[in-house]
């Protein structure tokens, strides 16, 4: 480390002679910058890229500074795919910000560096964003101060970009922009995005679980005078420091941001990485406490570097929402939110645990063993803080000019929205090309912004056999974002020779997505690079693993920051990966080569495909290619529903001494399962939970064993709550009223004698979203019961119609108005004045206006909450809709 320091004094006072201040003055940041690319270039001495030909062109001393921090610490997803060129472009325009805009000089070099000059936000493809849209948001806050600019850079988001769920790959911000929505990670990522082109210092806020609901959330906080400030992204409020998600982050076990590089400032650090640090802001939104976890041997002596994770209940599955290491005490501690966790400490196999309540301990002691749980039994019960309300009140002048604000913003969106292609102009498409039309309309209507690129693929390719098929093997946000030339290469350069079945060719050998990759042209350079090798992987695919382990080296830390998998050809050109990376790739070159080839889909395991079974990549001698196997029944308890998986229950296996979650489909009942489910020998444990609702989880844990050639059968019962719902409240349905096409109507008219769900929503935020979303996996039991739902906005919030026909709903439904804010306030007589400002409001009724559930603001699962309740409501109730 001391020539590093020498060296960076030298540099020092080589800057100091320049007629520019130097980005970077901090002595032991420009040694640290120093050690880590001398880290990264032995890193990637065997790489075939030119990964650091950029530094011998002539570059400013700052622009030389700053390419040099971005690369002291970049990522292997981004060194491999993405070129030097890129990444200088991006620093000048950072840099040209910072000139140009009038805070710039203001913010400190820490702060310009962590939370300006990265492009990486999450995990997402990076595009060239910044420099597109600098002089458009640029002109957007002339003359502002950096906290209106802020304000208003959110407006200019919401004009482009409003929610709407989506699968876990992360769109780059012009892609978002190019299809106008996002979920929460997406439009975090894009605002961001924005607020940094701007010169304004931003970072993505993320809580990885609620405590009180299933899911996680996303928000964005920007640096204001030397203060942080949040904002919900995307979603603009009149102020900052406002959201939707105010009260439920005052509930929050864990909140944390990730800093690019080392981080040498003074917020609490709970991961600190040679790349990369992740700061722990939870105290910023909810009382926190700091505990200790202190982890023994069997004698009694410390335990250094056991791995201690700190799991909340989420999902059905303890997740590890912080991950830590004892130091050479045993020692490990944390500050988190005021909630009950389970902390699980293991190293070498060994492990132990125990459920604990946060507010009600300091310490906790754990002796690591390898325990026999086999036929073992857990039940833990987990309480979520308490909610606390927010006290932050505005103007109705601001909130009624931020409305209009709002509404103007829909409608530029609405304007480009509009040029989406039709159904009927898809049609017409397909039967000019002689396409199927069903599949043509999917993939047109799935593309939205990106609709000419389907278009031209669909054109240039018409006569090919698999054109449409192809599609079928890539994901629904691929349509947004996959360009017409990626989709022929995969088409022209895949060749059916008819060794495998139909389903099997289509599935593991045409389609181009492996998990949850950006997709790319990777097939060509796969091809080409294994062309002498093809006959030999195709007889034996072994040997392409054993060409891996000569020629790829494995590091699992140095893509930790980005998590985004490297493309195939980064791969094989940078000669490193990371397991995830290593195996998709392994699956990309088996496809090109015309083997078929995947994940096994419950552990993510690379596999291939010969004589009609399925074989395991080994990548070391402890991996069998054909491991011993058992079989697993699933069998369903006494439930009122149908449990599903990833919402009531998971099964984990034991896996170097931590129980991982296997990856079956989200949702999956008990009967999608096969019968019998083959899995491999060794121990498991099921997780259960019935979420109550009011955030409490009855939560239990089994543990069993799969053995060789024998079959385990296993019923999952959920617990279930002793109390029997009651009213909590009656609604009037003679004095309240509705618009409905036109006619003022009150609810007794429209409920006619039946049971009731009333959704009170805001259509365009993303609490009402959810909500909307939630419903639509029991559309069909819904359809079975003889009640109603009635959905309601605003009289201002004509989109309503808009909103609700893009989310599959019960067919039994009504749609209205609420032009007086006639329903709202018997609402807020009934539930608090507070509720006015938590929507979306949920009701359920039996036909006399007895309130059985009421539910206000953000929830995840509400569709199973009303499940739950419906059969066991009063004499009221005139059905049933039990999940069966």
């Amino acid at each position: 480390m001391l020539k590093y320091l020498i060296l960076s004094f030298l540099l020092l006072g080589i800057l100091s002679c320049s007629n520019q201040p130097a980005l970077i003055s901090n002595s032991e940041r420009l040694a640290d910058i120093q050690h880590m690319l001398e880290v990264q270039k032995q890193l990637t001495a065997r790489a075939s890229l030119d990964v650091w030909e950029i530094f011998k062109q002539p570059l400013t001393d700052n622009e030389r500074q700053a390419m040099e921090f971005l690369y002291a610490y970049m990522p292997l997803s981004d060194l491999a795919d993405y070129p030097a060129d890129f990444f200088l472009a991006n620093v000048r325009k950072s840099l040209q910000a910072r000139d140009e805009m009038a805070w710039g000089k203001d913010i400190p070099e820490d702060v310009f560096l962590h939370f300006v000059l990265p492009v990486r936000i999450n995990n997402e493809n990076l595009d060239s964003f910044r420099i597109v849209m600098y002089d458009e948001i640029k002109a957007r806050v002339e003359g502002m101060d950096i906290e209106q600019a802020a304000l208003e850079v959110n407006h200019w988001c919401h004009e482009k970009v409003v929610y709407r769920g989506t699968d876990e790959r992360t769109s780059a911000p012009l892609s978002t922009i190019r299809k106008a929505f996002g979920r929460c990670g997406e439009e975090s990522t894009f605002t961001v995005s924005a607020l940094r082109a701007a010169g304004i210092p931003a970072r993505q806020v993320y809580t990885p679980r609620w405590a009180h609901s299933d899911d996680n959330h996303a928000w964005v906080e920007v640096w204001v005078n030397g203060v942080w400030k949040f904002m919900g992204a995307c979603e603009p409020d009149a102020r900052l420091n406002m959201g939707w998600f105010t009260e439920p982050a005052r509930r929050t076990l864990l909140v944390h941001t990730r800093a690019y590089g080392k981080y040498f400032g003074d917020e609490d650090v709970v991961v600190n990485e040679d790349r990369f640090s992740e700061l722990n802001l939870t105290s910023n939104y909810a009382p926190v406490k700091r505990i200790i976890v202190e982890v023994k041997d069997a004698h009694g002596q410390p335990v250094t570097d056991a791995k201690v994770e700190f799991q909340l209940y989420n999902y059905a599955e303890y997740y590890p929402i912080a991950t830590q290491y004892t130091n050479i005490a045993g020692q490990a501690s944390i500050s988190m939110g005021l909630g009950e966790i389970v902390v699980w400490a293991s190293r070498d196999e060994q492990f132990a645990f125990q459920k604990i309540s946060i507010s009600d301990t300091d310490t906790v002691k754990l002796t690591l063993e390898r325990p026999v749980l086999n036929g073992q039994s857990f039940e833990f019960d987990f309480v979520p803080p308490h909610l606390v309300k927010d006290t932050l009140t505005i103007t109705q002048a601001e909130k009624e000019l931020n409305e209009r604000r709002l509404t103007v913003e829909d409608s530029i969106r609405s304007c480009y929205t509009a040029t989406f292609k039709d159904e009927t102009w898809s049609r017409q498409l397909a039967v000019e090309l002689g396409l199927p039309e069903e599949d043509v309309v999917r993939a047109i209507q799935l593309s939205y912004g990106n609709w000419p690129e389907l278009e031209t693929y669909f054109r240039e390719n018409a006569s090919e056999k698999h054109v449409v098929a192809l599609l079928k093997g890539i994901s629904e946000k691929d349509f947004s974002d996959t360009k017409a030339s990626i989709l022929a290469s995969h088409l022209k350069n895949t060749e059916d020779t008819g060794r495998y079945p139909d389903d099997i060719f289509l599935k593991y050998v045409l389609a181009p997505r492996v998990r949850n990759e950006m997709l790319l042209d990777w097939r060509p350079a796969m091809q080409h690079a294994f062309a002498e090798l093809k006959n030999q992987i195709e007889s034996d695919p072994q040997v392409l693993t054993n060409w891996m382990k000569e020629n790829i080296h494995l590091d699992e830390i140095a893509n930790k920051h980005s998590r985004a998998p490297l493309s195939p050809a980064a791969v094989y050109k940078l000669r490193v990966a990371d397991t995830p990376s290593r195996n998709i790739f392994f699956v990309s070159v088996c496809r090109a080569l015309g083997i078929a080839s995947r994940l096994n889909p419950a552990t993510l395991e690379p596999e291939f495909y010969a004589d009609g079974e399925w074989f395991r990549a080994a990548f070391s001698e402890s991996i069998q290619a054909q491991p011993e196997i058992g079989k697993l029944v699933l069998k369903n308890g006494t439930n009122t529903i149908e449990p599903q998986y990833y919402i009531h229950f998971t099964i984990g296996k034991l896996i170097e001494g931590n129980y991982r979650t296997l990856e079956y489909d989200f949702a999956a009942k008990i009967s999608d399962f096969e019968v019998p489910l083959t899995l491999e020998t060794g121990d498991y444990c099921l997780v259960t939970g019935n979420r109550l609702e009011d955030g409490t989880v009855l939560s239990s844990t089994e543990f069993f064993t799969v053995h060789a050639e024998q079959t385990h059968a296993l019923t999952v019962t959920l617990r279930q709550s002793a109390n029997v719902p009651e009213p909590i409240a009656k609604l009037n349905f003679s004095g309240l009223r509705i618009l409905q096409n036109g006619a003022t109507v009150t609810l007794e008219q429209l409920v006619d004698g039946k049971s009731l769900v009333l959704a009170l929503l805001d259509p365009d935020k993303e609490p009402s979203k959810h909500i909307l979303n939630d419903l639509a996996d029991y559309v069909s039991h819904f359809e079975t019961w003889s009640g109603q739902f009635l959905f309601v906005a605003a009289a201002d919030r004509q989109q309503l119609g808009a909103v609700l026909d893009s989310y599959r709903l019960p067919a039994n439904q009504l749609r209205g108005f609420d032009p007086d804010d006639n329903l709202l306030h018997e609402l807020m007589n009934l539930f608090g004045e507070e509720v006015k400002n938590k929507l979306p409001l949920v009701l359920l009724t039996d036909s006399d206006g007895n309130v059985y559930l009421f539910s206000s603001g953000y929830k995840i699962g509400i569709g199973e909450q009303l499940l739950k309740i419906i059969p066991v409501m009063g004499k009221g109730s005139t059905g049933s809709c039990s999940k069966s």
